[in-house]
């Protein structure tokens, strides 16, 4: 689903630039140029015009599509939850689990329990 509506919204994006770069400039005005057309009279929207208002309300809805999708596609899949993941993987298992021997209640052969380093035999 996420791959369907990433296309739509690639080619959505590509027809969107294309329309915008086909339609006539409106005045070779300043930032306010256009507004007077329109202001008193009739509002002189072309069928581009219209069309460019429509693709730019499908692209807006596809990125809040692809922005929500994941979440309610493939839930706890966030990034948190992927990286608490590969760090339980890569733990060794609990030290409950395996019996390790302790060094201090196995002594070696041929040594006291009490005996440090060899000061005490002679």
């Amino acid at each position: 689903m996420i791959t369907f509506v990433t296309i739509l919204f690639v080619f959505t994006a590509f027809l969107l630039i294309g329309v915008v770069l086909i339609q006539q400039p409106k005045t070779a005005g300043g930032l306010f140029s256009g507004t007077g057309q329109s202001l008193l009279g009739t509002s002189g929207k072309t069928f581009w015009t219209k069309f460019t208002t429509i693709l730019a309300a499908v692209f807006m809805a596809l990125c809040l599509l692809l922005a929500a999708l994941p979440r309610y596609e493939r839930p706890g899949s966030s990034v948190v939850d992927t990286i608490e993941k590969q760090q339980q993987a890569a733990q060794p298992p609990s030290a409950s689990s395996q019996a390790a021997p302790n060094p201090q209640s196995n002594p070696a052969p041929g040594t006291s329990h009490g005996a440090s380093s060899g000061a005490s035999k002679k």
